[in-house]
């Protein structure tokens, strides 16, 4: 027999919410098997990552680390050839660091107050208040893009929800309106009908279970809530050229990125990145100092591209930058590389955690027979 639902301020949508979300929620292995350590490793796995994307990615962690000391343990290297293919790379970093901080700090347990979860390296007030209510019952709304669409059609909300401010006010919101019986449930709820039903483009309001009590519905506002005004977020373009550079030996010169960056503890192949005539001085100054000037780095690989073969391009996407890539191979017998780089073995290279803008690489040459 269900809990009967209570809250601090009584809301006549949430008893249909919740009780839709029994009778639909989709089967997913942290649900199932739910823990403080599995709810926090999904809710790290999902930012930015589709639930279909990222499940056999959380089967495959849960198989190698069960739990957060086994986590604990791990070479950087390791979890991040694991994470290779998810991207956003520094959600797998903090989430070695945090673990690493729960083994010294909470006896290997992701801790149960607010306050100590959001000093984890990688957890914001979402994820925090995420696991809590999830794994302790603890009764914190977790506001994400699908809570707050919903929450702004539910109530015909005219504010813009990419502001912090609005944020904050749908967090107090819900605050109230949260069943302190079931929280995790709610949170589930809330974002569960965002995923399934109210979807950004073309929702299924007729299989709203809280169709009744949506005034967006109501006033036929629901294709144009939320307001959303971004901020200028401009794609900036780069453009560079990565050097395949392959020995006799079968072996490519490769090298582990510093820890911190873009791509930071990942590993790269030779690199320059190309000036345009949109670049800064600023730009350009970064570029020399770390080497990777067209003009520097074309100097620096002179000596092993003679000859040099073209191989081919492709772009590549990040969140706010498109790269425009360029790939050119050559094959030297010299044993000695630039600081920095080794060669690495041609059958190692799939043991490495290469980002998914140098497996494109990886894949160029494995299409050309007699190469790498």
């Amino acid at each position: 027999m269900k809990k009967e639902l209570k809250s601090s301020g009584a809301s006549p949508w949430v008893e249909p919410l919740i009780s839709w979300f029994y009778t639909n929620r989709r089967s997913m292995p942290w649900r199932e098997e739910s823990t403080p350590y599995r709810r926090w490793l999904s809710e790290i796995m999902l930012q930015q990552t589709r639930v279909e994307t990222g499940t056999p990615y959380f089967i495959r962690f849960v198989e190698r680390y069960p739990d957060i000391p086994s986590l604990a343990k791990a070479q950087e290297d390791d979890v991040l050839k694991l994470w290779e293919g998810l991207g956003y790379y520094s959600r797998a970093r903090n989430l070695l660091k945090a673990a690493r901080l729960m083994v010294e700090e909470h006896q290997g347990e992701f801790p149960d107050t607010e306050k100590a979860a959001k000093k984890l390296p990688g957890v914001g007030p979402y994820t925090a208040a995420a696991v809590l209510s999830m794994a302790y019952g603890v009764p914190l709304p977790s506001v994400d893009g699908n809570v707050l669409r919903m929450y702004a059609r539910l109530t015909a909300m005219g504010e813009n929800v990419m502001e912090a401010a609005t944020i904050k006010k749908v967090q107090q919101a819900l605050q109230v309106i949260i069943p302190r019986e079931r929280p995790g449930d709610f949170n589930e709820a809330m974002m569960e009908l965002g995923a399934l039903v109210c979807l950004p483009s073309n929702p299924a309001c007729g299989a709203c279970p809280v169709q009744d009590h949506c005034q967006a519905f109501a006033t036929s506002q629901v294709d144009q809530l939320p307001i959303r005004i971004k901020k200028d977020t401009t794609t900036r373009h780069r453009y560079w050229v990565f050097y395949v550079l392959d020995s006799t030996r079968r072996k490519v010169a490769a090298k582990k990125n510093p820890p911190k960056g873009l791509l930071g503890g990942l590993w790269a192949f030779p690199m320059a990145e190309l000036a345009t005539s949109h670049d800064s001085q600023r730009d350009q100054g970064k570029r020399e100092k770390s080497g990777e000037s067209g003009v520097e780095a074309a100097r620096q690989w002179a000596e092993y591209m003679d000859p040099f073969e073209y191989i081919g391009k492709y772009n590549h996407v990040f969140s706010h930058r498109k790269w425009f890539v360029e790939v050119f191979h050559s094959t030297t017998d010299k044993e000695n590389l630039p600081e920095g780089f080794q060669w690495v073995p041609v059958e190692n290279l799939k043991e490495l955690a290469f980002p998914e803008v140098y497996q494109k690489v990886i894949r160029l040459m494995e299409d050309r027979p007699a190469t790498i």
